[in-house]
This record gives structure tokens, sequence and C-alpha cells, in this order.
């Protein structure tokens, strides 16, 4: 299925749904519906979704090298990482109302917030970062 359109797909408000080379994976939750959204980059491999404070679902393209949006009207806004070809990966919200993911092959975490501003941290080099989430005291 490579060079095929990718989708995301939305069970509901509960549960969240990647088709990923035409290979559901679903979290818990009570479904009422389903619905796909085409990811306008083909090819991008999303990894990683999650909710953010604007009440968007927002992921990870890993080879589009980009985060996207998708706002509760659907519409779906992709934003460039800054640094080529750096795999992003994983997301999820912080507790400053902004998402954080990983840079793969960028050794770096990134930051956006829900205006699409993104800031990188720089990891050590060949850190290869792979997953990010909150911790108990609430940082990144």
């Amino acid at each position: 299925m490579m060079g095929s359109a990718q989708r995301l797909g939305v069970a509901d408000a509960l549960a969240w749904a990647a088709l990923l080379l035409g290979m559901p994976a679903i979290l818990p939750g009570q479904s009422v519906g389903f619905v796909e959204y085409p990811i306008p980059t083909l090819v991008s491999s999303p990894d990683g979704i999650a909710w953010g404070p604007d009440g968007a679902m927002w992921f990870a393209e890993g080879y589009g090298n980009k985060i996207g949006r998708i706002a509760p009207t659907g519409v779906i806004t992709e934003y460039a990482v800054p640094t080529p070809s750096s795999l992003p990966q994983g997301i999820a919200a912080g507790p400053d109302a902004a998402l954080w993911f990983i840079e793969f092959y960028g050794d770096k975490i990134g930051r956006i917030t829900t205006a699409g501003v993104i800031t990188e941290y720089g990891l050590a080099p060949s850190s290869s970062p792979n997953g990010i989430a909150q911790g108990p005291d609430g940082a990144m």
C-alpha cells in the first residue's frame, strides 16, 4: 500500500483509531460511529494521536515530517517540523496547553502550540528518542 493515501479514523470522542497501512488499532471507549479523515500528505505514516486543549485531535506524521491537527469541524491542518527528515513520532498533551512529540532521526523533542508554533529541544547525538508522556509530577 505504499504510495496510497493514508487515513486517520475516529470512532467517537472516547475511542481513536489510526489506520496505518490498512491495519486499524483502536483504543477502548464507547463507539457510536466511525469517521475517516484523509490525510493530505500521501504516505505520511501517522503515528500517535492526542486530544489537544483546543478540542482538536493532534497526530504526528513521521514520513511527512509534519504534525497534523483535526479540528472539531473535521478540517485538517498540517504543520511542517523545522528539522528536515526528523521522523516525528508519538504525541502527548502537556501541562502547558501545548502538545509534545519526539523527533526520532532529529534527536530532538518538539513542542507545538495550538496556534501551530513549533519549538525544538536538542538531545544528545544519536539518542533516537522513542515516545513521550507526562510524568506523575505533570512534567514532560
